[in-house]
């Protein structure tokens, strides 16, 4: 049985609210816009990274995945070339979630799956001579994964209320457990430490943890909004520090390699005697 997704679930909102229908598939979910498959979503971490014998440096079932028919394909790969062909379903063009820049390349990929008339996505054989369905757009199960008895409070009551990290806007049940193996076990340590210092222990624990949309997750989990209504500035503040984070860690990586490295011993060349 598919799980709710976790952290890929603030890509549903970039889909058309109300417009787009979801089922269980493989594991993970498959989004439908009218009878056209658009996006597939798979949340595996560590999973399997061997197919028929071949080894892959990604996990096979941890990201994004887009079906395009075949004889769009190339032109779809000309467009996004970060994508690939999933090794065991080629009709989809893959994106795994440690892609670098993955949440901006997921974000690049949807603006063009839901463009008018666009060649993205696939209708399923079944579904090309069936009538179109009267509750089509209507979802198939409401997300009550997220709690909703603080949804309406101003954020000062909902923090103060809060008796568990899943208690806060964006943060589920998963989100709770990377909070306790980082050492936030309460709301009000969550509250004191601030969006910052939380995020630097989210990714001392887990470096995946370094995405602007983490950052967007838990200032809305501290101000009681959606992740992706918090304001601009919000989130030019996050982006902004999250790649700072980038640029430290690859300044350090730069001078631990350096430090590792040996210097080259040059030989001083003697003058000949006439």
């Amino acid at each position: 049985m598919a799980k709710e997704p976790q952290e890929l679930k603030w890509i549903e909102s970039l889909l058309p609210e109300g417009d787009y229908r979801r089922k269980a598939m493989f594991g993970g979910f498959i989004y439908y816009i009218e009878d056209k498959a658009v996006l597939l979503i798979f949340e595996s971490e560590g999973g399997s990274r061997t197919y028929k014998g071949k080894k892959y440096d990604f996990d096979l079932w941890n990201g994004c995945m887009f079906p395009v028919d075949k004889e769009f394909q190339e032109q779809a790969l000309q467009r996004c070339p970060f994508l690939i062909p999933h090794p065991i379903l080629p009709k989809w063009l893959y994106l795994p979630v440690h892609t670098e820049h993955f949440d901006e390349l997921a974000t690049e990929v949807l603006k063009q799956v839901l463009r008018p008339h666009s060649f993205w996505g696939s209708i399923p054989k079944s579904k090309l001579k069936t009538k179109k369905d009267p509750f089509r757009g209507i979802p198939d199960k409401m997300d009550t994964t997220r709690p909703r008895m603080f949804t309406d409070e101003p954020a000062e009551e909902v923090l103060k209320r809060a008796k568990k990290i899943s208690d806060l806007k964006n943060l589920g049940a998963e989100s709770e457990k990377h909070f306790l193996k980082a050492g936030i076990k309460t709301p009000q340590q969550f509250i004191k430490l601030g969006w910052k210092k939380t995020l630097l222990k989210l990714i001392a624990m887990n470096p995946k943890h370094r995405h602007s949309i983490y950052a967007y997750a838990l200032i809305g989990a501290l101000t009681n909004r959606e992740f992706n209504l918090i304001s601009q500035a919000e989130k030019d503040e996050a982006r902004s520090f999250v790649q700072g984070l980038a640029k430290k860690e690859k300044e350090l990586k730069k001078k631990a390699l350096a430090k590792n490295t040996p210097k080259k011993v040059t030989k001083k060349k003697t003058a000949k005697k006439k």
